[in-house]
């Protein structure tokens, strides 16, 4: 997410952030699969190095790990455009990342949490990748008792990749209009 918004940051700092949507499209494709190949370093090897547990239901969880980097993707570069500077983005991020953790539910019981504040963590996709990926490392869940966290990662990715292409779209010049 941050390196994201950080990159493209710096895009819109040098104004080549504007371009065609097939162009956004491979841009966020290239950053989800550079998220997707550290998941699966860090799920694979990571996990049989330290011999964490493991595997209960593997096509699940790469599964989940795509929906996830397909989320984060595009939300980190609409972060990007939305701040305008890398250096914003950094800021912001920066701040809001001890805060994201504890929304997420993993460090904090959510039962702890005021209501708003319950509903307030399910638009950070943190939030449903690590309840299902508990599930589904852990409990060796079928996919079925996560699909409402997969659905989540994919409605999030799909409103940030839509946010993203429409506000970095290529606009032409009123010449270049067809009337």
């Amino acid at each position: 997410l941050m390196g994201v918004a950080l990159l493209v940051g710096t895009w819109v700092e040098q104004g080549t952030a504007r371009a065609p949507a097939a162009q956004w499209l491979g841009r966020l494709a290239a950053f989800a699969s550079l998220g997707l190949a550290s998941g699966l370093f860090y799920t694979g090897w990571v996990f049989f190095w330290q011999d964490y547990p493991r595997g209960a239901n593997p096509g699940a969880s790469v599964l989940l790990l795509v929906l996830y980097a397909c989320a984060v993707a595009p939300l980190g570069a609409l972060l990007g455009l939305w701040f305008k500077d890398r250096e914003r983005a950094l800021q912001v991020l920066l701040l809001t990342a001890l805060p994201m953790a504890f929304l997420s539910g993993f460090s904090w019981p959510v039962e702890a949490m005021d209501a708003p504040l319950q509903a307030l963590r399910w638009c950070i996709p943190s939030t449903a990748a690590i309840q299902a990926s508990l599930r589904l490392n852990e409990m060796g869940a079928p996919w079925q008792a996560v699909a409402w966290h997969m659905a989540l990662l994919v409605a999030v990715g799909v409103l940030a990749t839509t946010a993203t292409v429409l506000l970095a779209r290529v606009r032409l010049p009123a010449s270049h209009v067809r009337r």
